[in-house]
């Protein structure tokens, strides 16, 4: 066994590492007083009880790796998203459960090192802290260190999603150690000079940053504990009262209520997906092209998990709202387009995972989904069988609708029908390439079909 295997490997403090049982992570002797605290004052269980973190288990140390101090399995999660996968509202709940986190460390006489946000994922739609090893220690008169990487990498995203368009946040995915401040400071509206959030912590912070005779911004030198716990609230204050982003226009807004066929395809349409999945219960299911969640909260009942997987910004803000709501809730909700899915990034490509590696279930849902895939993004029904797929072990329900449909109409009437092999029957035999057909399920009225498909 090698380091070079390690998945988080940058912090000396320790590694996380695949073995054969699953995800473990090693503590490095040097972290050891910072772990024992952590585990024995409080601050741990306290993070556990509040959902804020995931929970692990000691684990016997082995010879894989000798000479670490602990060996823990933390809970362990199928799915890891990553801030370019977030809606605005995602990004709001990470921090928030970044200052609450950093408040309770705190009052355990400790604080979070750095403000990474893919330090944070959702699972089931909570924000919760995947980092055991980013505490360490805090008195009174420690600069907060972690101070400039927050408003780089943290807040930045956040306020320019807010003032400018929730698609900035996919910028992460051109650099994953967050933007430079006077790029971020050049890019807000002049309007925010005025704003004392907006102007202390990005535009006089940026000229801190560019200031040689300067190391760091007002804020990260030393404050005693009290003021610390002041900013953090103040922080969670200013981040909470920006609700929505300013710029919203999503063409799916009521889209359920507007643009469907008919009340009576919609009803038929749940009749059958719900007596599919109920018959064949399956583990997790993904949902692809959700929309706002409405087939995701149909499939929630009979699976233990359900990715909810959209790439529309608005769309995906509903459906996480909607699931913070929900006692029990098992959904998790990812912003992501399957014509231009996230990538492998980071060092050898392979530091933050591609999103078709990291998604994985027993049954694929994509309902109305496919005529926008191989119509608006001109993919052939050959790649789109083969993706769903990889992604799937088990099933398949895929929803046919065919050129003539009048939603169909409309995505052709700028391009023309350029797209001979779009039809019923290469839908078909495509498929039989890598599923046999289980049913199949017209609609009244319409010319659309479902197709319940298990894989070969």
């Amino acid at each position: 066994m090698s380091l070079l295997q390690a998945i988080s490997y940058k912090d000396p403090a320790g590694f996380v590492v695949e073995l054969e049982d699953g995800y473990y992570r090693y503590i490095a002797p040097d972290y050891a007083k910072e772990f024992d605290h952590l585990t024995g004052s409080g601050l741990y269980q306290a993070l556990i009880d509040q959902e804020l973190m995931i929970p692990h288990t000691e684990v016997l140390m082995d010879d894989k790796f000798p000479g670490y101090y602990k060996k823990i399995f933390p809970r362990q999660l199928a799915f890891i998203s990553y801030p370019f996968e977030w809606s605005y509202a995602q990004w709001q709940q990470m921090l928030l459960a970044y200052t609450r986190i950093n408040q309770l460390s705190l009052a355990h006489g400790m604080i979070l090192k750095d403000a990474s946000p893919y330090n944070f994922t959702f699972h089931n739609d909570k924000c919760v802290l995947i980092d055991t090893l980013s505490f360490s220690f805090y008195k009174d008169g420690d600069p907060w260190i972690a101070y400039r990487q927050f408003c780089e990498e943290s807040l930045s995203p956040f306020l320019l999603m807010y003032y400018k368009d929730p698609l900035w946040s996919k910028l992460y995915r051109g650099s994953i150690t967050g933007l430079p401040l006077p790029f971020v400071s050049s890019h807000l509206p002049f309007k925010t000079r005025f704003d004392t959030f907006c102007l202390i912590h990005i535009h006089l912070h940026s000229r801190f940053s560019n200031d040689k005779k300067s190391k760091s911004g007002k804020a990260s030198q030393g404050l005693n504990k009290e003021k610390l716990v002041v900013l953090f609230d103040t922080i969670a204050k200013n981040v909470l009262a920006k609700k929505e982003p300013l710029l919203k226009n999503s063409i799916w807004d009521h889209y359920y209520e507007n643009d469907i066929e008919s009340e009576k395809y919609i009803t038929a349409k749940i009749d059958i997906i719900t007596r599919w999945l109920s018959e064949i219960r399956p583990g997790v299911t993904i949902d692809l092209g959700a929309n706002t969640g409405k087939f995701s909260r149909l499939a929630a009942p009979f699976s233990k998990t359900v990715y909810a997987v959209e790439s529309d910004v608005y769309c995906v803000d509903e459906i996480y709202k909607s699931n913070v709501q929900t006692k029990d809730n098992n959904i998790t909700s990812i912003l992501a387009d399957l014509a231009d899915p996230s990538p492998g990034l980071g060092w050898h490509n392979d530091e933050k995972s591609p999103l078709l590696k990291r998604l994985r279930g027993d049954m694929v849902m994509a309902l109305a989904l496919i005529h926008h895939l191989c119509l608006s993004r001109n993919l052939p029904i050959p790649f789109v069988a083969r993706l769903f797929s990889e992604m799937t072990t088990q099933y398949a329900i895929v929803e046919f609708v065919p050129k003539e449909d009048p939603k169909s109409k409309l995505l052709l009437q700028h391009k023309g029908d350029i797209f001979e092999h779009y039809t019923e029957k290469e839908f078909i035999s495509s498929f039989e390439q890598y599923f046999k057909l289980a049913a199949c399920h017209p609609f009244e009225n319409s010319l659309r079909k479902l197709f319940l498909w298990e894989k070969l």
